[in-house]
């Protein structure tokens, strides 16, 4: 019996979920930081859903990641505080299950079942 990809599923609403979070974060403050993350978050949730590159949620994870990571670590975000702390660690966290889950996905064939 064939299982579906879960993996792929649970990265798929982690994609949305921070293309929504930067869609939001834009709205609310406008920040150059949140148009480019929604840029690259729409482009990987296209590549991701329409042609099932899992590798893409792998990149967009590392890249994110990496980013708040560095921006963490630079001096600046103390002057973050409210709703953009919370933007801005949802940028940092999310990325970490993307990265796994996009892992798990692409380690599964098309038919949903492991390689």
């Amino acid at each position: 019996m064939k299982k579906e990809n879960r993996p792929a599923a649970i990265a798929a609403i982690i994609l949305l979920g921070l293309t929504a979070t930067n869609a939001i974060w834009l709205i609310l403050n406008w920040q150059g930081g949140a148009l480019i993350a929604l840029a690259i978050y729409l482009i990987i949730s296209l590549l991701f859903l329409r042609e099932r590159h899992f590798q893409a949620g792998i990149i967009a994870g590392l890249l994110g990641f990496g980013v708040h990571l560095f921006e963490l670590l630079a001096p600046g975000t103390s002057q973050l505080v409210g709703i953009d702390q919370f933007f801005f660690y949802a940028n940092l966290i999310l990325p970490i299950p993307l990265i796994i889950t996009s892992y798990l996905a692409s380690r599964k064939g098309s038919d949903g079942l492991s390689d």
